[in-house]
């Protein structure tokens, strides 16, 4: 039987590691471990990746045989040090963290932050300081079985992996073609299509040949919209991807179920059929609060706006990556403070995840390049927690919403006109679950 390394490290790890960290980052101790929940099943998909071939396989050898793992035995001694030793074992993360994620490192941060509450920087430290352990347990495990035995090692982790590594994790960090999960769930979905096409058209000739157009008229659009919700869930990580092959089963059956009662009956079921399919793209969002609603549905949003843009991606449009900006959201210059009409976007923002209790959102800060860097950043932390506690005036549970500033890091136009600088300051929302 193989050896679980995230059990060990969970076992072994995890608990110190979250307890010593915490009180060096000033982050609270659940916050540190929601964090490393993710950390460690990434770090450990991307070494079972870059060990899948012999030249990767001995990198991570050559990497393990110069490193000390004595810090395995005593994880309060890597912080008893003070602030130099920590540096030191970071930096050694740093590499380690280097090597087995690349140029992924911050989509993987993303997704920690929002899923954890800690802010980007902190997630960074805390990622360079679980890397060292990772690589100390394979190396234990390893050490003297050669590069052989760790491929071995490393390939015979894939299912504990999977299951501890949600979709949207697995996705950012290109794993998803080794856990064969997205390019199955598209193979069950054409196999699934197909079997409906196939039993209508049985279902039909038994009927009367007239049923034909009623069920093709409602058929075809339904099942577009079923593929495009499998691209939707591939393309966010919502579960939907997972559970499209049943989404597409079950319509099977309620379709051919239905069938003889549509052609003896005549009905044209194309306006039922249209509502089926919109409520199936809103049940990625999970639940329904019925009561929010139908407030929502009362409002009218400005054309363009943050609410106008989310609640035609859950309707089904389908447009855009789970990123929206606030357009009518305004500060004075060098001020965090909402202000009369300005906060109706917000507002409106909070009626969205009243009727949707499941979603969960990161509201991002960012400002233009004039001005000192460091300031940027806190300005757009401080507008970003502005809109997270208006939306908590508003009911919204805390625990939903992540905030953070990332002052003028990600520009959208050049800061080098005015339109351009204007353009990059922004609050935007971005759907994490």
């Amino acid at each position: 039987m193989s050896v679980n390394l995230l059990d060990l490290l969970s076992k072994q790890v995890t608990g110190s590691l979250a307890s010593q960290a915490s009180g060096f980052l000033g982050e609270s101790e659940s916050s540190i471990t929601s964090a490393l929940g993710g950390i460690f099943p990434s770090l450990l998909g991307s070494a079972m990746k870059l060990g899948s071939n012999q030249s990767g396989a001995t990198q991570m050898m050559d990497m393990m045989s110069s490193m000390d793992d004595s810090f395995m035995d005593n994880i309060g001694g890597v912080f008893s040090g003070g602030a130099d030793s920590v540096s030191k074992f970071s930096g050694v993360g740093s590499s380690i963290v280097k090597m087995l994620l690349g140029n992924k490192m911050g989509g993987l941060l993303d997704l920690v932050t929002g899923e954890s509450g800690l802010k980007k920087s902190t997630a960074g430290s805390l990622l360079s300081m679980a890397a060292p352990f990772l690589i100390g347990m394979i190396k234990r495990q390893v050490m003297n079985k050669g590069v052989s035995g760790l491929m071995g090692l490393l390939g015979s982790q894939k299912d504990f992996i999977k299951d501890a590594l949600p979709s949207k994790y697995s996705n950012i960090l290109g794993l998803g073609d080794m856990f064969g999960s997205a390019k199955q769930a598209v193979s069950n979905v054409a196999s699934s299509t197909a079997n409906v096409a196939s039993n209508v058209a049985a279902a039909t000739v038994d009927t009367g040949k007239k049923a034909g157009g009623s069920i093709m008229k409602w058929l075809i659009p339904a099942l577009l919209a079923l593929l495009a919700l499998v691209y939707f869930g591939m393309k966010t990580g919502c579960s939907a991807v997972d559970n499209a092959a049943d989404s597409v089963t079950n319509t099977t059956k309620i379709v051919v179920g239905g069938a003889a009662d549509i052609a003896k009956k005549g009905v044209d079921v194309a306006g039922d059929a249209a509502g089926a399919a919109a409520g199936l793209a809103a049940s990625a969002f999970g639940k329904v609060n019925e009561a929010a609603k139908a407030a929502l549905d009362k409002i009218t949003f400005a054309t363009g706006s943050a609410g106008d843009q989310i609640t035609k991606f859950i309707a089904g449009g389908f447009k855009g990556d789970g990123h929206f900006k606030f357009n009518n959201l305004n500060f004075a210059t060098g001020k965090a403070t909402i202000q009369g009409e300005a906060g109706t976007e917000v507002d409106n923002l909070a009626a969205i995840l009243a009727a949707y209790p499941e979603l969960k959102i990161e509201i991002q800060g960012h400002t233009d390049n004039t001005g000192n860097a460091e300031m940027n950043k806190q300005l757009s932390q401080m507008r970003a927690d502005a809109v997270k506690a208006r939306l908590g005036v508003k009911g919204i549970n805390a625990n939903r919403i992540s905030a953070v500033g990332f002052g003028a890091d990600k520009p959208t136009a050049s800061n080098d006109t005015d339109e351009g600088r204007a353009a990059n300051r922004r609050i935007e929302v971005v759907i994490v679950k």
